[in-house]
């Protein structure tokens, strides 16, 4: 998707799903829901059939299908209950569930990622699922790191149900790795050899080494699996209590900034807004290598680049490390009141059971959590490089759990990384600043 001439502001990662759910309900999804109304199954209802709406932030056409199909058989299997597709929009979607949490007016089951519903259950507007999930085939399909990505670090509850996992991964030009002579790590390789590499594979002002988006909303998305491979956890328990971790993080920070300003890897107008539509450009040659979720093949087949491209792991220092994003369904806790509770529970199971999520993870491009659906042979495949991505899952590692996380990332760690590689602060004073700054948010969001 390519910005027209009178929209040149590059988009974000965020900004590009947000544009690409807006697609996705123009393709035939149903109105996103953009402002506040009580929903059908707030209001009177009729005794023989109970509503329940289904808030998704679906946006890939196959996902968006899957998703309707499945509540369609969904319908058709259970008279007395309605369940009703709702399309959300990722770049709103937060805003609009903490609204709609906070009025009351909450669809029942709504999307978002695993820290976003910790944050939501501990607050009380999403219900304690854990009970639920004992009692169901759920609690032993489930993948046990998806499960514990969704576990509070507190009271130890699940506070929504995990159906799908993102993992992060290196697209490279195969064409121009072989023109330049260099073979395709297909057993990985150390940051040593990438850097080697990625200076073989960049010329400026043609392309560069490595496509990077280093906004500030979107700069510890790009960074963070590099800081985890030093050993550093970022935000991390030790003995019962929550500690903020970058000191081990120097070598990857630096080797960003050295990226950035020293080999001249990364282009430094990457800094001020981020490159446009990274996936597109990456499929016209604008970079030798994109760093970027599983979820972005889609993109790059409809955009028929004129290479070979792969799929490969990103460099690996004391550990390999990727970043996963656990996506989940939390239930409002409205709708215990509303008498709608054992119905929405119902849609979720129907949703998460073997076949709606390898429908699902297929259509988004990603993986499902349930460990009966990841052993499809479909996720195996060498076409597209499946494969290859679920071979990272392994090495796949989900941001802190901890309720205080999404405020330091979006105020305190990605503004500070973006302005350290701008040379706006030293490395020593980042580290200061944001362990000082992220220690006064864990003691903010500490249990009282």
């Amino acid at each position: 998707m390519k910005n027209s001439s009178k929209d040149t502001k590059p988009l974000s990662r965020r900004e590009f799903l947000r544009r690409a759910g807006t697609l996705a309900a123009a393709a035939g999804a149903a109105p996103i829901l953009t402002h506040f109304e009580t929903p059908p199954s707030a209001r009177a209802a009729t005794a023989e059939v109970k509503k329940v709406q289904f808030y998704t932030n679906a946006w890939q056409p196959g996902c968006v299908a899957a998703q309707q199909a499945g509540l369609d058989a969904f319908n058709k299997a259970n008279p007395d209950i309605k369940a009703e597709y709702v399309q959300g929009d990722w770049g709103k979607a937060q805003d609009f569930i903490t609204t709609s949490l906070a009025g009351g007016v909450a669809p029942e089951i709504m999307h978002g990622i695993a820290p976003w519903a910790i944050q939501y259950g501990i607050q009380g507007g999403y219900a304690d699922l854990t009970a639920l999930i004992e009692g169901s085939d759920l609690k032993t399909d489930t993948h046990p790191r998806a499960l514990d990505d969704a576990t509070a670090p507190f009271d130890h509850k699940i506070y929504s149900l995990p159906f799908s996992w993102e993992v992060g991964v290196l697209y490279v030009n195969a064409d121009r790795f072989k023109e330049k002579g260099i073979p395709i790590p297909e057993n990985g390789w150390t940051w040593d050899e990438f850097i080697t590499a990625a200076q073989k594979l960049t010329d400026p002002p043609n392309y560069t080494g490595l496509a990077a988006n280093l906004s500030a909303t979107q700069t510890t998305e790009d960074l963070i699996a590099w800081m985890w491979q030093t050993g550093a956890e970022v935000m991390t328990e030790v003995g019962g209590q929550w500690k903020i971790d970058l000191e081990p993080a120097r070598p990857a920070l630096q080797l960003w900034y050295d990226m950035l300003w020293k080999y001249h890897i990364t282009s430094e107008a990457s800094l001020s807004s981020g490159e446009a539509d990274l996936p597109a450009a990456f499929a016209v040659g604008t970079s030798s290598m994109l760093q970027t979720g599983c979820w972005a093949r889609r993109v790059l087949i409809e955009a028929k680049p004129k290479f070979q491209w792969r799929m490969i792991a990103l460099p690996h220092l004391k550990r390999s490390a990727q970043t996963d994003q656990t996506q989940t369904w939390g239930l409002a806790s409205a709708s215990k009141e509303r008498g709608t509770m054992d119905a929405a529970w119902k849609v979720m199971q129907w949703m998460a059971n073997k076949d709606n999520q390898i429908a699902g993870a297929l259509g988004d491009w990603l993986f499902p959590t349930r460990k009966s659906a990841l052993a499809d042979p479909q996720f195996d495949t060498t076409e597209n490089d499946w494969h290859l991505a679920k071979a990272e899952v392994q090495n796949s590692k989900a941001y802190p759990k901890h309720p205080a996380w999404p405020e330091f990332d979006d105020k305190v760690l990605g503004p500070n990384i973006q302005r350290f590689l701008q040379k706006d602060l030293s490395l020593d004073d980042f580290i200061s600043k944001s362990t000082a700054d992220g220690e006064k948010l864990l003691a903010k969001y500490a249990p009282k």
